[in-house]
């Protein structure tokens, strides 16, 4: 009885590691059999207006800018095949606007099928690949020297920070 209990738990992990092996290379093979040129395409075309993307040479200025927000994840490793995910679950869920009469951000499913698989796949391969970036630097919240550690917070009166 132990064995075939033993037997039955090997085998739905054997069957259960196949599964999400299987699944990871979903994005992969999506990237692989994409093109990238008709996702650069229908990107301009769908997605332009509202998104800056160096490489497909636009300047929307109402979405986020996927150059700056796909750099930093870039650089730190992160995989084309996670980009391709992530962007084809934004075109499938874009939420929607918070509130009646704002902004009314991303249409869900602005792209379906195929034309989302190339789309996804061009950004995850073009995002972020620049090296300059248009993002203003912010100034600090607050300007003075962080305090001692373990004296609490930094006060005006023991030379810390002040509001600007």
């Amino acid at each position: 009885m132990r064995s075939r209990l033993i037997a039955t738990s090997t085998a739905l992990l054997i069957i259960g590691a196949a599964g999400f092996l299987a699944g990871c290379g979903g994005a992969q093979s999506a990237l692989d059999t994409a093109d990238t040129a008709a996702g650069k395409t229908k990107f301009v075309g769908s997605c332009g207006g509202c998104h800056t993307l160096a490489d497909a040479g636009t300047k929307g200025q109402l979405g986020p800018n996927l150059d700056d927000a796909f750099r930093a994840s870039r650089e730190q490793g992160f995989k084309e095949t996670q980009f391709y995910g992530v962007v084809k679950r934004w075109i499938a869920i874009a939420p929607a606007a918070p509130l009646p009469g704002s902004y009314q951000g991303m249409p869900q499913n602005l792209v379906t099928g195929s034309d989302a698989e190339n789309v996804a796949a061009y950004v995850a391969t073009a995002a972020g690949t620049e090296p300059t970036s248009d993002v203003v630097a912010l100034t600090p919240a607050v300007e003075g020297k962080a305090p001692a550690a373990g004296s609490g917070p930094a006060t005006p009166a023991d030379g810390g920070a002040t509001a600007p």
